[in-house]
């Protein structure tokens, strides 16, 4: 294992801690508190060996976040802890970096918590025990060193924690480790705290989970972690309707980008952790979920980013203008063009789909006979889709019922340019008849 996560059979996390952190005294301010599920597998599926859980099972815990680089007293918390939370199922995370705490000030609320602190939903939460192991992708295999150091990773129990706030534009997925507790020669039957105490070794992070992107434009997923100095890897994987691929890689190991697919380019910066993904010329193809990986030797963590692709439609009502004879039926059409995803609302009609992906549909409608009264009446098409915001795009046309009204200042114009050519081309036929006439009679 990458000398990241051992020091001669010393874990990091002790390192951490002697270094990031001090105590905190009864006047500071009180941890964040988020309630959590711990969630843990039951039982092997089926029998016969099956190594498959049978089951979930979800059992009330709570997530303590002291402002960041320092610690409470686990005494003066456990007092404090709800009758429903298990013993040990409360969690002090001591976090050096500050990225569950959102990366804002220790004055301010972590930023997954919300406007309102007593909020229980503002956030969801689940921890779970975790197994650190080697990865087996390509391009993270190499981070391993010959030596490995499982020792180290054998000190203290080890827990991942998620917590994902989508509306506030935040979420964070964490690897602990757990403290040990040194056992007192003067108290060796001591009762052990009821609070679990962990340090926050790899942590990975979105300022986006949830993104939004017209076609043809370029879109950042954000993405970032803190983790200790040393190598790491990065994998973004695409998944939609089922299927997934891998859209880049970065190999730690190699120091070099491995996989890299069209127009996908990663923002990478070891020293602020960032490892955002940048997609150009965005398609409906680029829709679905995206999970940023990090690896570390032997920890992996990640968070999952939704893209919806939203093109609104273009909307045309024909014929335009729309004129009728009395006793006649007009069809309107309203044509909707190259729009995306297809959740429009119009009139009834089937639909096309472009080879962009885009949709495209025509809707008709057979009028009455129409009648002199009719004349004036506005007929019009509203569209509604995801696109064009609440209150839709809406064509209209007026009707116009031939004599049903005298005649306008276009016809007037027309008739009088009628009667004026009429009258010069007499005029002419005039002179030419009779001028020709009276020339006959002088010369006779």
């Amino acid at each position: 294992m990458s000398p990241a996560l051992c020091a001669r059979g010393a874990p990091l996390v002790l390192v951490l801690l002697g270094a990031a952190l001090r105590s905190c005294s009864p006047s500071e301010p009180a941890p964040a508190r988020l309630g959590c599920w711990f969630v843990e597998e039951v039982g092997g599926g089926g029998g016969g060996g099956s190594v498959m859980p049978s089951a979930l099972r979800q059992r009330r815990a709570l997530l303590l976040l002291p402002p960041p680089g320092r610690r409470m007293d686990e005494a003066r918390l456990e007092s404090a802890l709800p009758p429903e939370v298990e013993s040990r199922l409360a969690f002090q995370i001591l976090d050096p970096s500050g990225t569950l705490w959102g990366g804002r000030e220790a004055s301010s609320a972590p930023l997954w918590l919300g406007a309102d602190p007593l909020d229980s939903d503002a956030a969801s939460c689940e921890i779970s025990a975790y197994a650190p192991q080697e990865a087996h992708v390509p391009w993270a295999a190499g981070l391993v060193g010959p030596e490995g150091c499982p020792r180290s990773l054998e000190r203290g129990r080890w827990f991942i924690t998620s917590i994902q706030n989508p509306d506030l534009g935040y979420g964070v997925s964490s690897i602990l480790n757990e403290e040990e507790e040194p056992v007192s020669p003067w108290k060796p039957d001591a009762a052990a705290s009821g609070v679990t105490t962990a340090t926050a070794v790899l942590s990975v992070f979105t300022r986006t989970p949830r993104l939004q992107s017209r076609l043809g434009r370029a879109v950042l997923l954000d993405c970032g972690f803190s983790a200790p100095s040393g190598p790491f890897s990065v994998e973004w994987r695409h998944q939609h309707r089922g299927a997934g691929r891998v859209v880049l890689a970065y190999d730690g190991a190699a120091r070099r980008v491995s996989v890299a697919a069209e127009g996908a380019e990663l923002f990478l910066d070891a020293g602020s952790g960032n490892a955002s993904l940048h997609l150009r010329g965005v398609g409906v193809r680029h829709e679905g979920t995206y999970i940023c990986t990090v690896y570390l030797p032997h920890l992996h963590a990640q968070q999952a980013l939704e893209l919806k692709v939203v093109e609104p439609p273009t909307v045309t009502l024909r014929p335009a203008p729309l004129s009728v004879p009395p006793g006649a039926h007009a069809e309107l059409a309203c044509e909707v063009s190259d729009f995306y995803p297809l959740d429009v609302s119009t009139w009834e009609s089937g639909q096309r789909q472009s080879p962009d992906g885009t949709y495209s549909l025509t809707s008709f409608a057979r009028l009455a006979a129409a009648q002199p009264s009719d004349h004036g009446a506005s007929y019009s098409c509203h569209v509604a889709h995801s696109g064009l915001g609440e209150a839709g795009l809406r064509r209209a046309v007026k009707l116009h019922v031939a004599g049903s009204s005298g005649p306008s200042l276009e016809d007037a114009i027309g008739c009088f340019l009628l009667a004026f050519v009429t009258f010069g081309i007499l005029q002419a036929l005039f002179k030419h008849t009779f001028g020709s006439k009276t020339k006959t009679e002088k010369l006779e």
